[in-house]
């Protein structure tokens, strides 16, 4: 006989093609109904409320008054929450956002008294490698998961899931997703007819005789009678016995038994039973950049730097910026952040994170301000604060906004020694629209605004250096001369022949001939996926080259390429093979004097519509297979998936394209040769059709639909909803980021650091005595450098933040490459315990697994 385990719940999309006000709306009706059945009969439950608290806090606010009774639910295990604040998608956010996630969503637990100790992930695109090491940092054992499995990965549909660090746990797939029984009826004779065809297709890969039977649907209300009706099945046939059950005890259940179940390492990303949306890396990139800079600036910039102001004697704002991690993650669902919604809601999605953007700028302007006048000057002028975020010293370059009256200015040091910067951007400014007590003036005080790059040397670990602005003095240096129509310096050299780039490695001599590479196709899909048509017309940058102007400089060298790519405006003027309007792109490549990579920004104007756009990077290996990171860690593929030859004969709901996503880092080598790319951003890149040997990252893609049905790469019904969504074209200017990074020797620590030292920037600050807001002088005296720690390891670094629960820093590094490194304690004043993400103690370990992270509290 097997067991059959109801699992009732509901799944909860806070925005979709409707939007959130919409939902909460709804959810107040819901929990009303759900509260008032279990009260009225207590032989109902558990339920099920979608594995994330932030139900229960939108329920609260519109309905604070039920507080209790719902908490009561709850605390008696009859209402299952948590362990996620939010339902993620786990290719798209990053990593910190990740764990941020579990630690919020069990600290809403803990307030709740009670929560789920199980990774349910019932709708995420596809499954990271890394939620096993995830869930296991938080004592999470099992794992629940829908979309991505498929038997060619692993057998069955439980199996023992093992991340790339060794972490474990037991997971189990819904392999006809949650919403498989809902809707069932509750007269017995209907009931016996419609479930054997369920219970049939649950058993299909099951590994043993316990089966779920997940009974809800999206916004779905509480099948109250389903139990009741369920038993009376029990009483009439001996085939399955259904029981009232959780995932918790149907992972007890699966324990119980002798089975052997298969092991699997790796992501999940099959779509042969149920779509993952590729296209959803890359939709509405305007989003996606938004919100990994938002990730990236919170994490390993304004968190470190409020540690620090708070090791000085400033209050540390923990709510403030807890607030701004909650706000994102309402961002950060599959729908949301996969940018597969209506147009209203995605622009939600995007004010949400702008506001986020806007309130850690806010608390880092303010504490860069405070820590400035708080500075004892050891030279005269203005105070320039730099603040290195790594917890290793370094020298960098940092870009700075300066605003002064006088055409010459010098940068000295604490010393007093002169500094080399350069000027890149210069425009006239008036300074009422700066600073607030000057827009009241009868008169306009213009400033230069000049934006520059200031090389600073010897910046203290997690810590500050004290540089001075001079006004009226001469800068100290000779500045660089010279017209070469190439970028060279002690490592590379990049070539340009008519707007075809080729970048030689002086190092080993290897040539990479049409890097960046510009290649504009038809995009005849939606929001949820890119869709080339049965014949493309694919438009490149070659010939289009319009201007090409070299700078020279103190600190680095840049080329820029003015294209005008004529192109079709949408998809019919594509297949009728009409070039009726224009793209307009600005290349401009910098490289800097001082390493071995390539600064790459790209500016375009976007015009037409039904298109992608991507740049490539031919890198001439040979090998089968390239690498990108993955949360807190590095993931290698198949250049060309093996599953596309099989996909079309089984019928798969969408195919196994060579389209993936990446957090920052994508690169393909051999021992010598090599191209990496680290991008702030972008999170898709593509091996094209017949390049297997070409990185092809996609800068964005522009669509006008939410769904549609019948595409190429995904046949029959469209996903989500046939409804026009016209902003996902997102026309105008856009402007994208990234380094190439050519490797010389493989991943090797010198490549591992440059990449750490790209992705994590310094940042400075002015103290120009403006400001847009006054403040009362704190009173405190600060040194004119001083560091929080040092950490002398190969790992790279996440964060520098307040703890929890507790008065004391957390420093968090991983182990980005693919060998184990050593784990070094960091050198502090206070004490360090190493712990987990979860901030509860760990054993010590003294070799850092590949794609594992090292978290230490220190007091």
């Amino acid at each position: 006989m097997k067991i059959v385990h109801l699992i009732q719940h509901t799944h909860w999309d806070r925005e979709w093609y409707f939007t959130e006000n919409d939902s909460k709306i709804v959810l107040y009706y819901f929990m009303l109904d759900l509260i008032y059945r279990m009260e009225q009969d207590e032989t109902i439950g558990p339920f099920i409320l979608d594995g994330q608290t932030v139900m229960l806090e939108d329920f609260l606010q519109v309905a604070p008054e039920y507080r209790e009774r719902l908490q009561k639910l709850v605390s008696d295990g009859r209402v299952l929450i948590g362990p996620w604040y939010t339902q993620s998608d786990f290719l798209v956010v990053g990593a910190e956002s990740i764990a941020r996630n579990l630690l919020l969503g069990l600290a809403d637990c803990k307030a709740w008294g009670s929560y789920m100790p199980v990774g349910y992930v019932p709708d995420s695109f596809g499954q990271s490698a890394q939620l096993p090491m995830f869930l296991r940092e938080f004592s999470i054992d099992s794992a629940v998961i829908w979309r991505g499995w498929c038997e060619h990965d692993v057998a069955t549909s439980e199996f023992c899931w093992q991340a790339q660090g060794g972490q474990k746990v037991i997971a189990a797939v819904l392999p006809w997703g949650y919403g498989c029984a809902k809707w069932l009826p509750t007269e017995p004779q209907q009931l016996a007819e419609k479930l054997p065809s369920i219970l049939e297709k649950q058993a299909r890969f099951s590994a043993t005789d316990n089966l779920l039977l997940p009974n809800g649907n999206d916004q779905s209300p509480f099948e109250y009678a389903v139990p009741e009706a369920l038993e009376k099945l029990n009483a009439r046939q001996d085939q399955y016995h259904f029981k009232r059950s959780s995932f918790g005890d149907f992972f007890a259940a699966l324990r119980t038994g002798e089975h052997q179940l298969p092991t699997w390492r790796g992501e999940l990303l099959s779509p042969k039973y149920m779509r993952i949306h590729r296209g959803i890396f890359s939709t509405r990139a305007d989003i996606k950049q938004l919100n990994a800079a938002l990730e990236q600036f919170v994490s390993q910039t304004l968190e470190p730097l409020l540690a620090l102001t708070w090791r000085l004697g400033l209050p540390y704002p923990q709510q403030a910026v807890e607030n701004i991690w909650r706000e994102a993650m309402k961002s950060h669902a599959h729908d949301s952040i996969g940018g597969c919604n209506s147009d209203r809601v995605n622009q939600m999605v995007k004010g949400r994170l702008q506001s986020g953007k806007e309130s850690a700028s806010q608390l880092f302007e303010l504490n860069m301000k405070m820590l400035s006048e708080g500075i004892e000057a050891t030279q005269h002028g203005k105070k320039i604060v730099v603040f290195n975020p790594l917890p290793r010293q370094r020298s960098a370059q940092v870009s700075l906004t300066l605003y002064t009256p006088e055409l010459d200015f010098r940068i000295v040091d604490g010393e007093g020694n002169p500094c080399r910067w350069q000027l890149l951007h210069e425009e006239p400014q008036d300074m009422s629209l700066v600073v607030q007590e000057l827009s009241n003036s009868t008169s306009t005080t213009w400033y230069r605004k000049c934006r520059i790059l200031l090389a600073a040397n010897a910046l203290p670990a997690c810590g500050y250096q004290t540089f001075y602005l001079q006004e009226g003095e001469a800068a100290g240096f000779a500045a660089s001369v010279g017209e070469s129509g190439c970028l060279e310096n002690a490592w590379l050299r990049l070539e340009n022949d008519a707007g075809k780039l080729t970048l030689t490695d002086k190092r080993t001599g290897e040539v990479y001939p049409n890097v960046l590479r510009l290649v504009d196709g038809e995009d005849a899909g939606d929001n949820y996926n890119y869709s080339p048509p049965a014949d493309d017309w694919k438009i490149s940058s070659d010939g289009c080259l319009h201007n090409a102007t070299v700078t020279r400089g103190i600190l680095q060298d840049t080329l820029q390429l003015s294209l005008q790519i004529p192109a079709p405006v949408d998809a019919d003027s594509r297949r009728l093979r009409r070039l009726d309007a224009q793209l307009d792109v600005v290349l401009t490549i910098s490289l800097p004097h001082d390493s071995a990579r390539l600064d790459v920004q790209v500016e375009v104007d976007n015009t037409l519509r039904d298109h992608r756009l991507q740049i490539e990077l031919p890198t001439g290996v040979s090998r089968s297979s390239h690498f990108a990171d993955q949360p807190f860690g590095l993931i290698e593929r198949e250049n060309i998936p093996a599953a596309l030859k099989v996909w079309q004969q089984e019928n798969w709901t969408e195919a196994p394209a060579s389209l993936w996503p990446m957090q920052s880092l994508v690169m393909m080598h051999e021992q010598q040769r090599g191209l990496g790319a680290v991008t702030a951003g972008l999170r898709e890149y593509e091996i094209p059709v017949g390049q297997p040997d070409t990185l092809a990252i996609t800068l964005f893609r522009s669509v006008g639909w939410l769904g549609q049905p019948a595409l190429e790469w995904r046949p029959g019904r469209a996903s989500g909803m046939v409804l026009p969504s016209p902003d996902s074209q997102i026309p105008g200017r856009h402007s994208f980021h990234f380094a190439v990074l050519p490797m010389n020797n493989g991943q090797s620590s010198e490549f591992w650091r440059n990449v750490e030292q790209w992705r994590t920037p310094v940042s400075g600050y002015l103290d120009s005595g403006w400001s847009r807001f006054r403040t009362n002088a704190h009173g405190k005296q600060f040194p004119s450098h001083f560091s929080v720690l040092s950490w002398e390891s190969e790992l790279h670094f996440s964060t520098l933040k307040k703890a929890q629960n507790e008065e004391a820093l957390l420093l968090r590094g991983w182990n980005p490459g693919l060998d184990s490194l050593n784990n070094l304690p960091p050198k502090t004043n206070g004490v360090p315990e190493q712990v987990t993400l979860a901030e509860t103690s760990a054993d010590a370990v003294h070799s850092v697994a590949a794609g594992t992270p090292i978290s230490w509290l220190i007091r």
